[in-house]
């Protein structure tokens, strides 16, 4: 019967949906539930989604860490952000299982397009302008805040953390290793949450550990990738990628809508 589901069509969306976003996610540190939420809302409700990805992104995120295992004395800056966005998106989550969230989804879309494109292409006038490095540290943990507000509603809590991280110029070793940490703990959060709301995770338990093969597969792929991409290549790739999560999100949240 699992293989039957599998060969369906919404069964491929989500085959497809996991093997490119981990794809992404290893050529980046991050991009599996960014690029895999969208394509997969076109077929499953947000919960299941969750459930079904709960795996593959704890696995793909421990194996990321592993894969940087020594860039870990970035945590010691980042920790309060990564506890408090856990400790909030364990709390929020089940808000998830009945509220509407795609307004929010819509709003979320737009403010990650919008940071991408501006990063990519700044205004002129913005060019010599930067965050002092106390200012960008205050910011910590309320960005920690945001991110597990908005994921506890949505899934995508990387917003507004990411843009803090990419903000502080960390280098894409360490950043592949804070965004394992920060990602597994917020998946694990949300399928912990849900599943405390009364929604049935275990029911998409096989499913969810079936999407390990093309979960591996393509994040191998990825951080093969990622070796032969230099630094300035790298931060182009993750502002692109951010462009096209946050129209997604934004087209999606707008044609459910109407």
């Amino acid at each position: 019967m699992i293989i039957d589901s599998l060969l369906s069509a919404d069964g491929l969306a989500v085959l497809m949906a996991v093997l490119l976003g981990c794809f992404v996610k290893g050529a980046l540190g991050f991009g599996l539930p960014l690029i895999a939420t969208p394509i997969m809302l076109l077929v499953l409700p947000l919960p299941e989604i969750v459930a079904i990805l709960a795996l593959p992104i704890t696995i793909a995120n421990i194996q990321q860490i592993w894969l940087n295992r020594k860039q870990w004395k970035i945590l010691q800056q980042f920790w309060p952000l990564v506890t408090t966005s856990t400790l909030i998106m364990l709390i929020g989550a089940p808000l998830m299982v009945a509220i509407d969230s795609r307004l929010l989804g819509i709003l979320i879309g737009l403010m990650i397009a919008l940071h991408a494109i501006l990063s990519s292409f700044p205004l002129r006038q913005f060019q010599n302008r930067s965050l002092a490095p106390k200012t960008m540290n205050r910011l910590i943990i309320p960005a920690g805040i945001a991110s597990g507000i908005l994921g506890s509603l949505t899934t995508i809590y990387s917003f507004p953390s990411l843009q803090l991280f990419m903000m502080m110029r960390i280098k894409k070793a360490d950043l592949a290793m804070l965004l394992g940490v920060f990602l597994s703990l917020g998946y694990v959060a949300l399928w912990l949450g849900i599943s405390h709301a009364g929604f049935p995770v275990g029911d998409n338990l096989l499913l969810s550990a079936l999407m390990l093969i093309p979960a591996m597969a393509g994040q191998q792929a990825g951080h093969l990738a990622r070796r032969r991409i230099s630094e300035i290549t790298f931060r182009h790739i993750v502002h692109f990628a951010l462009a096209c999560a946050g129209f997604t999100l934004m087209i999606r949240g707008i044609t459910s809508l109407i």
